[in-house]
């Protein structure tokens, strides 16, 4: 993996440590409270939002596109018309509305050309009486990550902690590829890459360098399980290509990690798990010559 990671423009964002593990008193490990709601594990408290957030770049903000924002009582949240739009109809769908206390909100209007749009810009002070709240998603394997390796997280399930083994039950039986996922999830980490889910780019997984707050991914990673009777997806050529070829179009690579797992696997012993990785290349003769 010889590709140099692509900085984004404009990123002020300091860097930190890459993994959310602060020391208490006690000399224990912070948790941060994550509930699961049979799809992720969502995270609430502002602080622990943060913690995640800035180290290790765990997780996804449900209002924010990449960085969550992190306002002050006193201070107002820009916001784009169609987002108020959006928090009103939810609120109303979920019968909030109640909130004694409004957010104080600067709206500006929408729009799809950049050209002309901060000429005729007209703000407005707007409050916001939804109790939508930002909170950060993390994935199964996120949360497993966090759980059982960095442990410094702690996730309720119907009002009950679930330890470790419980965790594991659960997220194998509703995410069938859950062990597998998992398994490279934690290979990827190990060598200190940030793993997001690749869906945008048609993968299982993006790889980051510090993270998508500072870097553009820089590889696209399709997964195969190869002790399997039936393939996972069509590997056929014309897919490999298309692929292959968006993923020139981003400046990534396309890396098909190959994962053979034992009859049975446990968190705790993670030997005899063969991962191989196939970096995929289009073949130009004109660049390309045999020695």
């Amino acid at each position: 993996m010889a590709i140099e990671p692509k900085l984004k423009r404009h990123c002020k964002l300091h860097q930190n440590l890459q993994f959310p593990v602060i020391i208490t008193k006690n000399n224990s490990i912070e948790k941060a409270k994550g509930v699961f709601n049979g799809f992720s594990v969502s995270i609430g408290n502002t602080e622990d939002i943060n913690i995640l957030i800035s180290m290790g770049n765990f997780g996804k903000a449900n209002f924010s596109r990449s960085y969550p924002q992190f306002v002050k009582a006193n201070e107002s949240k820009i916001i784009r018309d169609r987002q108020l739009k959006h928090r009103k109809y939810f609120s109303i769908q979920g019968e909030l509305l109640n909130k004694k206390k409004p957010d104080k909100l600067i709206v500006i209007p929408d729009s799809d050309s950049e050209n002309d749009y901060f000429i005729n810009l007209k703000p407005e002070f707007k409050l916001d009486y939804s109790e939508i709240v930002e909170k950060v998603w993390l994935s199964l394997e996120e949360a497993f990550f966090l759980s059982s390796v960095i442990k410094c997280l702690s996730v309720t399930y119907k009002n009950e902690y679930l330890n470790i083994d419980q965790m594991w039950d659960l997220f194998s039986k509703l995410q069938h590829n859950f062990i597998r996922n998992y398994l490279v999830y934690y290979y990827y980490r190990s060598k200190n890459w940030v793993v997001k889910p690749g869906i945008k780019f048609g993968g299982d997984f993006l790889l980051y360098k510090q993270g998508p707050s500072y870097y553009h991914a820089s590889y696209i990673i399709l997964l195969e399980s190869i002790d399997k009777t039936e393939a996972d997806r069509n590997f056929d050529s014309v897919s490999l290509l298309g692929l292959n070829r968006l993923c020139e179009s981003t400046a990534k690579e396309l890396i098909i990690c190959r994962v053979k797992l034992p009859k049975e696997v446990t968190y705790n012993n993670l030997e005899n798990i063969d991962i191989q990785e196939i970096l995929v290349q289009r073949w130009i003769p004109s660049e390309k010559h045999d020695n």
